[in-house]
Formats: structure tokens, C-alpha cells, sequence
């Protein structure tokens, strides 16, 4: 089966990573193709065909059997689509752009969104996972003081569906700062790779500590096994929401059991709870009901 991934947006290199993953891990022939590939905030993710290579992006799209679209309908697909079944696949908090134009062209049965609790609250959909490969992105060696990190990809205020406490996190940190030896890696515009190597080099890693929601930082940060802090339940994340965040991060930083045994559980946990070898059976199932 051959499968053209459109994005218009890097969306935090989730089709990127499921690419990587179907090529590795499945006989689907994927290709994929974005619009953009990074933000006005500086962060630039990795890709495999630009659609602006009109001939390379055009090939694609026509030798596919499926067409997975992510998020919004462009234009430019119209203007080629003829018998192409689509897959849509919705992403954002607050829904963006004409998502709705996506919708309606999909049939009911074919639209998805991903495995993170307030999209599937918000779409109503059956979700599909974010793909990231922990053979591919393993835990490092580390100094020796704690360091925590915090990548905000949103500077919306608390109340917002894509508020990840960015002033609250701030003063938190700030004030931990003050009182032990330790070091902050506060991550913002920064290159994918970068990225990731700043996340890899932190002790803790703080994703979403206002919403109850969990993003590809938590994947992420389970892949190099830090300690994972957001406000979601899951096991084997550490929960706290912004009242208690300070609390949670000094029992971690003056009790170094408890630390390893967190870093320990999310490394654990991403490799026989959500380890791309069997997540994207879940897309393969998915493509095979909509190219029916």
C-alpha cells in the first residue's frame, strides 16, 4: 500500500515520526509531504518532500492508494484529488484553520484524532497515537546536578486549552533556582534536534502542568527517561499542576531514589506501552478500512 502524508504544518514532527515509523516498521510505502516546516517561533522540524517540489510532492500524491491529511484541507490538494480515499487526522487545540473543510471531505469512519485525552474529548474521534521510536531516541549520560527542563510551545494564558503555564512554570523555577544547586534548561525557538538534545541532557522534564492533557514532550521525555511532570494521571508520569509543581520538583531534587525511580518507569513505560512497532498497526488497520 502506498500512503502520501500531507501536512501543512510540522505539528511538532508527529507526521514526521509517523513517517520514520511505517517506513521502519511496516511494508506501507509512506511518503511524506509538508507545506511548512517550522514555526514563527523559530522551531524547525525535519521532512521528507516539501510540496513546493511540485514534481516530487505531485508524484506522491498521485501514485498513493490513501491519502493521510492532517489537520486542515489545502487548496492545493483540490485542485489534484480525483478518486484518492482520505484520512483526516485533527490535532489542534483550539481547532484551527478550515478544519471543518477537512471534515467534510472525509467519510464517517475515516476521520481520527490522536491519543491525547482533551482531543479526544474535544473531536469526539477514535484516536491513533503519536508515534516516537525509543530505539531511536535513548536516555544519555548526565551531569551532575539535577537539571530540569521546560520546552513551552504556547505562551497562552492558563484558561486556554493550549496553556502549558508558561509565567507560572517560570516563577516555580525561578524560585527553586534561588534555593538548591541545580540547572534550568528553558527551551524555546529551538531547532527539532536541539530540541531534543536539550531535553535529553535534563534530569526532569515539565510538559503540561495546567490542562490535564499530555503532549509529544511527555513521549519525549519518557524516550531519554526523565522524569516526566505533567497533570495527567497516567502512570508513569509524576503528577502536578501548577499549586504543587515547586513541592513536586524539591521531593525529586532531594530525594534521589525517587527521582530514578521515576526516570526509570517512563523509559519502562514507553517501551512496552507505546512503542511504534505496535502503534502503527494501529494507522495500518486505519488506512486499510478507509482505502475499502
Amino acid at each position: 500500500m502506498k500512503v502520501a502524508i500531507y501536512s501543512k504544518t510540522p505539528l511538532a514532527a508527529a507526521p514526521f515520526e509517523l513517517w520514520k515509523a511505517l517506513r521502519k516498521y511496516t511494508a506501507v510505502d509512506a511518503r511524506l509531504i509538508n507545506e511548512s516546516i517550522g514555526y514563527p517561533d523559530g522551531r524547525i522540524f525535519p521532512f521528507d518532500i516539501m510540496a513546493r517540489e511540485r514534481e516530487a510532492s505531485g508524484k506522491a500524491l498521485a501514485e498513493a492508494d490513501i491519502w493521510h491529511v492532517h489537520n486542515y484541507w489545502p487548496p492545493a490538494l483540490g485542485l489534484l484529488n480525483g478518486r484518492h480515499p482520505i484520512m483526516a487526522q485533527f490535532h489542534s487545540l483550539p481547532r484551527l484553520g478550515n478544519w471543518r473543510d477537512l471534515w467534510d471531505r472525509t467519510k464517517d469512519g475515516n476521520r481520527y484524532t490522536i491519543r491525547q485525552p482533551l482531543q479526544e474529548m474535544e473531536y469526539g474521534l477514535p484516536a491513533l497515537p503519536n508515534m516516537i521510536d525509543p530505539d531511536e531516541y535513548r536516555p544519555a549520560a548526565r551531569g551532575r546536578k539535577v537539571r530540569i527542563a521546560f520546552a513551552p510551545s504556547s505562551r497562552a494564558a492558563t484558561g486556554l486549552p493550549c496553556a502549558k503555564g508558561y509565567a507560572e512554570v517560570r516563577a516555580v523555577l525561578k524560585s527553586i533556582a534561588q534555593n538548591r544547586d541545580i540547572e534550568i534548561a528553558w527551551i524555546e525557538g529551538q531547532p527539532y534536534t536541539r530540541n531534543l538534545e536539550m531535553k535529553r541532557a535534563s534530569h526532569i522534564l515539565i510538559d503540561d502542568v495546567v490542562t490535564g492533557n499530555f503532549h509529544r514532550t511527555s513521549l519525549e521525555g519518557s524516550c531519554f527517561g526523565c522524569a516526566v511532570i505533567n497533570k495527567n494521571p497516567r502512570s508513569p508520569w509524576v503528577r502536578a499542576d501548577t499549586a504543587s509543581l515547586e513541592r513536586v520538583l524539591l521531593d525529586l531534587i532531594d530525594n534521589p531514589g525517587h527521582l530514578a525511580i521515576a526516570q526509570e518507569m517512563a523509559r519502562a513505560w514507553i517501551l512496552t506501552e507505546w512503542h511504534p512497532i505496535d502503534g502503527v498497526k494501529e494507522y495500518e488497520a486505519a488506512y486499510r478500512k478507509a482505502a475499502q
